[in-house]
């Protein structure tokens, strides 16, 4: 009868035991985009050597396009910075400049956002080869109450949500990083 009560009480502790040796749910490791695509909320810097009137500065809004000098509207939303720059050079070339040379880079990235159990959930500006640990440090680390494995990105571009991703996985601008609480 002792041993039987004895054995009753060990099964609860050893249950309680196993449960803190279970291994971490399987994470997700999403490469990074290699080329930079733009889009709302960027800020760009357009150069045109030797031509300050028409060098400037734009913030990209939710229509993806600008209003140039001499041109009119250039769409930007999708394109990389090179290819912005070879149809403004291609659109003022003839008529306005002889052999336009222009610049077109980014000065300003759109912001990634960082929710739940970190120090300082915000919106922070993205930087080329931010992963989910930097973007983690960039918000200040974890708080205490914060389940390091239970990390998911909503990416922006696709709408998806990625849950249980790696440290290392990449974080593209307007990607939202959720962490996760724990129990413990």
């Amino acid at each position: 009868m002792i041993l039987k009560r004895a054995k009753m009480a060990f099964l609860p502790l050893l249950a309680i035991l196993l449960a803190g040796c279970s291994s971490p749910p399987q994470t997700v490791r999403t490469p990074p985009e290699t080329v930079y695509h733009l889009d709302a909320g960027d800020e760009i810097n357009i150069t045109v050597s030797g031509e300050q009137d028409i060098s400037m500065r734009f913030k990209l809004d939710s229509s993806g396009s600008i209003n140039y000098p001499y041109i009119g509207k250039v769409t930007l939303k999708g394109k990389t910075a090179d290819e912005v720059g070879n149809d403004i050079a291609d659109r003022l070339r003839g008529d306005y400049l002889q052999a336009p040379m222009v610049t077109v880079s980014v000065s300003e990235f759109r912001k990634i956002y960082l929710l739940g159990e970190v120090q300082k959930p915000d919106g922070y500006a993205w930087e080329p080869g931010l992963t989910a640990e930097k973007a983690i440090a960039l918000a200040g680390g974890f708080t205490d109450r914060a389940d390091h494995h239970d990390i998911s990105i909503r990416q922006a571009v696709s709408g998806k949500l990625l849950n249980n991703v790696a440290l290392d996985s990449a974080v593209e601008a307007g990607d939202t990083v959720i962490i996760g609480m724990s129990f413990f």
